[in-house]
């Protein structure tokens, strides 16, 4: 039945799990409401990453123009999560997340237009396999992807 009422169970004890039953001390949850029509995979994984990992403004340099940006990424429902420099300083870890639920080919767009070399990574950052067009991202699926730096 229809109500105005919210209900949420933040904390769930009820799994027969190795640690204890309680937590200690004060906890903190954050909730978002947003309207919406029928539900959109990609809008709500949007949301919880503009939520959860807010944009930081800085100032910049008076006068400067801005940049092109460092990349692009195609279709709209790939996406980035995040974009980090790899581990050893030599390369720029990307994850690609399926958030639609569907498998998709995800491609690169980079805003300066010069190429680079795409590699399948996995948590260890290491160079596995050349990329060489799209890459197949699965439905709800992260792809980890290695770019060397030009």
């Amino acid at each position: 039945e229809r109500t105005q009422k919210f209900y949420s169970w933040a904390m769930n004890n009820h799994w027969g799990t190795n640690y204890r039953a309680y937590q200690d001390g004060p906890v903190e949850f954050w909730f978002a409401l947003r309207p919406h029509r029928e539900y959109d995979a990609v809008a709500a994984e949007r949301l919880a990453t503009g939520m959860s990992q807010p944009l930081l403004p800085l100032p910049a340099a008076t006068g400067a123009a801005p940049g092109p940006s460092l990349l692009r990424l195609t279709p709209d429902d790939v996406l980035v999560n995040p974009l980090k420099p790899s581990d050893d300083g030599r390369a720029w870890i990307i994850r690609l997340y399926g958030a639609s639920g569907s498998a998709r080919e995800a491609r690169l767009h980079w805003g300066d237009g010069r190429s680079r070399q795409v590699f399948l990574s996995d948590l260890s950052e290491r160079a596995l396999r050349p990329v060489k067009a799209g890459v197949k991202v699965p439905g709800f699926g992260v792809v980890t992807l290695r770019v060397e730096n030009p």
